[in-house]
């Protein structure tokens, strides 16, 4: 038996780059097109997949040429309809060349981008089946064709400069008239369910992915405008793609709930969605399979924080940070100057005054970071990235970054780490982050003289999570969790002590913090909960036994 593996051939080895980017858009494009029904379902992803890929490195013109050499022998659908998503040059030449049945074509239609839906209307050797779905009227489309105008139409570059004679377009005229009024009282009114695509919006799509993330199965739309699509890899530019809170939670295999998605290419997916999904595995291996779940469109709460003035006004307010930042930071090198006496001797009210203004800058800074990370995670850019973290690590980092507070306070933080505890599965910028934030925060609401009691336990299951229990601090025992997380909610006591955006805007901060990085932040009445994703593997081995 042979087996064609040509494609799989092409896609081997390294990514290619330069002038052989070109050579393989054309070459997937090439073997793609000609063999739509012997190609395995793998492999037009795959396919797709590469193509998807090597479009930012491919010119215009390149993809044009490559399109234009496959006239005639254009046949696979979901090619053709990956194609039309693209810029209107590739359209049109995708619609130029594609080599489809009546039949094929009114599978095709529905998932069309409309420029492709328009072009493919030009184009005279439709049959009626395609021209019904289009809602062409037959008579005007033979004018249209038979025009004298020197304009030069899609239409015209496919049949090329030989007109019919009269009589056959007449004959032609009859016969499609014939079979539209035969079909129209003979056809079933389900028989042209797939047509619904076309005219009916799509609020929901269930889909489920492979391991690595490409979706392989849809429910809802045509599948031609949605399978190939990847749900790993955060959305750039205007491609199709989830953010990064989704794409973070594919590679930590967690569940996402409302991650945002955009979808391009046919109308009726094309924009955003909100996507929920989790993970499954494989029965007897247990081996990672992929996701299932469902995309929704969002509803008009979540879309309003997010039009282009919001858009705009975030922008304007990360710009404003950054110009802010740089006096800041002068203000600040200039004082540690004059409280070290690095240019000469200083009294000691001078250094004493110095040092008051380090601090209050510092607090400024702390707070426009705050702020620049919150804009960050409402737009989607607020990523963290893959890695290990070990918990000893991060508690002597905690114990040196918090000492100067705690000694201010007079607060006894009390950390105790149940063994055996396994690795954050995250970088250490964003797990000390996280945890800083919320235990400042935490150590500013307690009395002076305080205790704060902490345990920090790994809890074992399918997806193993790291769980840091904190007491809650007595300023802050009784107020509900809608009140404490209040923006606007302060704390009584010294000013300078305070968080500069308040209690509840650092507490919001920390719980969206802890979202991004497929974590959680509980409150209960005598506690605040911190869950992250611990490491899938450890090497503590027989010595864990802890349940979920």
């Amino acid at each position: 038996m042979r087996y064609d593996d040509r494609l799989k051939t092409v896609l081997k080895g390294a990514f290619p780059e330069g002038s052989a980017a070109a050579l393989q858009w054309r070459q997937v494009a090439d073997l793609m097109a000609q063999k739509p029904g012997k190609l395995v379902n793998d492999d037009v992803q795959s396919g797709l997949t590469r193509l998807r890929d090597l479009h930012d490195w491919v010119a215009e013109a390149d993809r044009v040429s490559a399109v234009q050499a496959l006239d005639g022998r254009l046949r696979s659908a979901p090619l053709l309809v990956y194609l039309c998503a693209d810029n209107d040059a590739v359209c049109d030449a995708a619609i130029i060349a594609a080599d489809l049945s009546d039949e094929e074509w009114t599978d095709v239609i529905p998932q069309l981008s409309l420029r492709g839906q328009e072009a493919l209307k030009k184009r005279p050797d439709l049959g009626p089946l395609s021209r019904q779905l289009l809602n062409i009227d037959v008579p005007e489309l033979v004018l249209d064709n038979d025009n004298d105008n020197g304009s030069e139409d899609i239409g015209e570059r496919v049949s090329g400069p030989e007109t019919e004679e009269a009589s056959q377009i007449s004959a032609l005229v009859a016969k499609i008239a014939d079979y539209q009024k035969k079909r129209a009282t003979d056809t079933p009114v389900q028989d042209l369910e797939h047509r619904s695509y076309f005219v009916e919006a799509i609020e929901a799509i269930n889909f489920e992915t492979d391991d690595s993330g490409t979706i392989i199965w849809a429910e809802g739309p045509p599948k031609g405008a949605i399978v190939g699509v990847t749900i790993a890899e955060p959305t750039f530019d205007d491609g199709p793609g989830p953010d990064a809170y989704g794409a973070a939670a594919f590679r930590q295999r967690m569940p996402l709930e409302n991650a945002r998605m955009r979808l391009c290419g046919a109308p009726i997916v094309a924009g955003d969605w909100r996507m929920s999904a989790i993970p499954y595995f494989g029965e007897e291996t247990g081996r990672f399979k992929g996701y299932r779940g469902v995309m929704r469109r969002p509803n008009a709460a979540e879309d309003a924080g997010h039009n282009d003035l919001d858009v705009e006004r975030r922008e304007q307010l990360q710009q404003l940070i950054h110009e802010l930042r740089t006096p800041l930071n002068a203000i600040i090198g200039f004082s540690e100057i004059i409280e070290q006496q690095l240019f000469g001797p200083a009294s000691f009210e001078y250094r004493s005054l110095s040092r008051t203004i380090t601090d209050e800058a510092r607090r400024l800074l702390a707070g426009f970071e705050d702020i620049d990370i919150a804009a960050k995670i409402d737009a989607g850019q607020m990523e963290s990235l893959s890695g290990l973290t070990e918990p000893d690590w991060l508690l002597e980092r905690l114990a040196q970054r918090l000492q100067s507070l705690t000694d201010s306070k007079s607060v006894d933080l009390r950390i105790n780490k149940a063994e055996p505890v396994r690795s954050f599965a995250l970088d250490s910028e964003s797990v000390e982050r996280i945890f800083a934030r919320l235990l400042s925060a935490a150590i500013i609401a307690c009395e002076n003289g305080e205790e704060l009691r902490a345990d920090l336990r790994t809890q074992i299951g399918g997806q193993p999570v790291n769980y840091f229990s904190l007491s809650r601090p007595s300023r802050i025992k009784g107020i509900s969790e809608e009140k404490l997380l209040d923006p606007s909610q302060g704390i009584d006591g010294d000013s300078s002590d305070a968080p500069l955006l308040g209690l509840g805007f650092s507490l919001r901060l920390v719980r969206n913090l802890a979202k991004s990085a497929n974590g959680s932040l509980t409150i209960s009445d005598d506690s605040i909960g911190l869950t992250l994703p611990a490491a899938a593997t450890s090497e503590i081995g027989l010595r864990e036994t802890e349940n979920e």
